[in-house]
């Protein structure tokens, strides 16, 4: 309760600096804001579509992606440097356009315009087309250069309506309640400046969001169609390719051709070995019939008209054998061959029959063989052996061309093989790549309609509204802010004071400084105010400190009192003088003693003195002895004469500072005393709630200083102070 009271006693006693200086504060800021910027809002609101909307891959919301972070993105989009920089060129750009200087207008009001064309060079006025503002802004765009000199940079950087910091700070996007729609406000002081930066950037973001989320999937697209367009042209060179190894090679169907091929092999083959076969059995029926026909068959092999007969039909066979080999590589469609074979057959016939009559001929005259056959029997024999011989041997001939020839062909068509496998591999290679990008390019395509479908969907719900009114402005705020703070940096710095400041002052602070209980509180004079009271509110005091000071005195016994004090002018005298007054008017037998008078501070026998009759001899025992001691810091008290006081009272002006050599002089008073209860502090030229904390209330006892008096003393409801008059 008593740290409470203090801090009513502070805040009273600085009252008039906590009532003053956040006035004068409050006053200063009601100055400085009477001129205050009013601040116009204005906002937007999109539809966004990309948690509800309609997704041709499926489902909802937009593609790729969580839907939430792509409106966080798109929110994002709004806000980034390369957004806000377009809009505030093109801000810019239209309030060069249409602002006008004597006239507020939709755009921008005449006095911001004013300023700001006083602020642009000619040079860049001059980039100005009023015809329009695209134009305008590529100017501008052109025009500037990261440089410090140049005014269009600079602008986008320091200049409050199009400076990218500045606008980024007032803009505000926000999502309702995770839904598909934001909304986007602005604010300024200028209503034309606000409205259309919102109006601007509604353009300008949905395009930047176009330009961002076509920009992947349209590269990704040209990519593939490039691999598309690539991969074609070589699967046509393949194929073209692979036409023209055909052609070359007269390939119409590989497989079938060598299945022929193989056909005709093995068919050799069995024609080979029949004819082989053929040939050994004419060979052997020739030998036997040579033997059986004896010097007979001699005759006719050694004629030569029989011999080249046979080699006539030898080579006759050879002909026709070669002929019909013709024919069949040629599928039989030759005429000519065909009418050629036809011809040698007749003079086979022909040559055969020749044969035959010369054979008659020679055998003319000849009937029989040894074992009585026929000559003529045998020699027919012997001749169709011969002839078929030669007919087999002429084929076997024909057989070797045409075993030539496969062998040829077998040749011809390995290698081909091999390669129209490695060209099939290639064409299927570059057929399955091409397949491949081709659907990879038909996805980009799916997902770019999607995105063009989820991007229509951003749409203005609300338009931005040119805004009338001005916000509401902060000044009251202002006002009670800088009244408060001003109220609360004087309380701070005045509490700090209160902290560090070692003035002795009242009672709290005396005993929380020096560690001694305070036994009262004496009065300065006042001056004005309360100066016809003085002497009343002395004799209060004075009439306390007797009230305080009697209960320690003992009948029967030598009562001391002992003023002391750490320096001079304490009011050690003034106090003896009056206390002494005032017990001699009521009856009281007292002494009062006083250095350099009754005796001397550096006289051997105060310095040695054990008793008070050492200073005063000739004192009684039921007189009471009011002894003023010299100053602590100058001199010593013996500590006999400190030991039979009945009361030490320390005696200091309230309004000095307890400094460190005051306590070192007190502990070294106490270190002397053996009773250190009897030691008491009493404060003098203290003020009026100190000594009211003693005596009670003081006058003048008027209605205000009764109420002020029962707030001090906490007395919430209690009645008027029957001195009030």
């Amino acid at each position: 309760m008593d740290i409470f009271r203090y801090i009513v006693r502070f805040l009273y006693r600085i009252r008039w600096y906590l009532a003053i200086l956040p006035m004068i504060a409050l006053v200063v800021a009601w100055f400085m804001t009477r001129n205050l910027e009013r601040q116009y809002d204005t906002n937007t609101t999109i539809y966004t579509g990309m948690i509800t909307g309609y997704n041709i891959e499926g489902g909802t919301g937009t593609a790729g992606g969580n839907a939430q972070t792509n409106i966080n993105n798109l929110m994002l989009i709004v806000t980034t440097d390369n957004t806000i920089h377009e809009v505030s060129l093109r801000l810019f750009a239209r309030c060069m356009m249409y602002g006008n200087e004597r006239k507020d207008n939709n755009y921008i009001s005449a006095e911001h315009f004013r300023a700001l064309n006083a602020s642009v060079p000619a040079e860049v006025k001059a980039l100005v087309n009023r015809n329009s503002e695209d134009a305008t802004y590529t100017n501008f765009k052109a025009y500037e250069k990261p440089s410090r000199d140049n005014f269009i940079f600079s602008l986008t950087n320091y200049h409050p309506y199009f400076g990218l910091n500045n606008i980024t700070s007032r803009l505000k996007v926000t999502q309702f309640s995770k839904s598909d729609i934001i909304n986007i406000g602005y604010s300024a002081n200028d209503p034309g400046i606000a409205y259309n930066t919102l109006d601007i950037l509604n353009s300008v973001f949905a395009r930047q969001y176009q330009q961002i989320r076509y920009g992947e999937t349209n590269n990704v697209i040209k990519y593939f169609e490039r691999e598309v367009a690539r991969l074609y042209r070589m699967l046509c060179d393949a194929e073209d390719d692979l036409i023209n190894y055909n052609v070359q090679n007269r390939i119409i169907n590989y497989g079938e051709q060598t299945k022929v091929l193989a056909n005709l092999e093995a068919n050799q083959q069995v024609s080979d070995n029949d004819l082989l076969m053929n040939y050994t059995v004419s060979k052997a029926m020739i030998d036997y019939l040579e033997r059986n026909l004896g010097d007979r068959a001699e005759k006719f092999t050694n004629n030569r008209d029989f011999t080249d007969k046979v080699k006539d039909i030898s080579r006759i066979h050879s002909r026709i054998s070669n002929l019909r080999l013709m024919s069949s590589e040629g599928g039989g469609n030759n005429a000519e061959a065909q009418l050629e074979l036809a011809n040698a057959q007749k003079e086979l016939e022909q040559t055969t029959k020749e044969v035959k009559n010369l054979t008659q001929s020679i055998q003319k005259g000849s009937t029989s063989t040894d074992q009585g056959v026929r000559t003529n029997t045998l020699l027919d024999k012997w001749l169709d052996q011969k002839i078929l011989a030669e007919e087999t041997k002429a084929r076997l001939s024909a057989q070797d061309i045409m075993r030539q020839n496969i062998d040829r062909q077998f040749l011809y068509f390995s290698p081909i093989g091999a390669t129209l496998g490695r060209k099939d591999r290639h064409i299927n290679f570059v057929e399955s790549n091409y397949m491949s990008m081709l659907g990879a390019l038909n996805a980009a395509r799916l997902r770019q309609k999607n995105l063009q479908m989820t991007t229509a969907t951003l749409r203005v719900l609300n338009p931005p509204l040119f805004p009338l009114n001005a916000l509401p402005t902060n000044r009251m705020m202002i006002l009670l802010g800088s009244y408060l703070a001003t109220f609360f940096l004087v309380a701070v710095y005045f509490f700090l004071i209160e902290l560090l400041d070692r003035t002795l002052r009242d009672r709290m602070r005396s005993e929380r400084i020096t560690k001694i209980p305070v036994l009262g509180c004496y009065p300065k004079e006042s001056s004005l105010r309360y100066r016809r009271y003085n002497k009343t509110i002395s004799d209060m005091a004075l009439r306390q400190l007797s009230k305080a000071l009697l209960p320690h005195f003992k009948t029967g016994q030598q009562n001391v009192l002992n003023l002391i004090s750490t320096d001079s002018s304490n009011g050690k005298s003034y106090l003896s003088q009056e206390l002494e007054n005032y017990w001699i008017s009521i009856g009281l037998q007292v002494r009062r003693l006083t250095y350099d008078e009754d005796f001397l501070a550096d006289d051997s026998r105060f310095i040695m003195s054990t008793s008070i009759k050492d200073l005063c001899p000739d004192i009684l025992p039921d007189e009471i002895a009011i002894v003023e001691y010299p100053n602590l810091n100058d001199h010593s008290i013996p500590s006999s004469l400190l030991n039979m006081g009945t009361v030490n009272l320390m005696v200091t002006r309230a309004n000095r500072t307890w400094k460190d050599i005051d306590q070192k002089a007190l502990k070294e008073v106490q270190s002397q005393l053996e009773n250190q209860d009897s030691l008491y502090m009493y404060l003098t030229e203290s003020n009026r709630y100190a000594v009211e904390e003693f005596v009670g209330q003081l006058p003048p006892y008027t209605r205000f200083s009764n109420f002020v008096y029962r707030l001090s003393q906490l007395g919430l409801t209690a009645t008027e102070n029957n001195h009030a008059s």
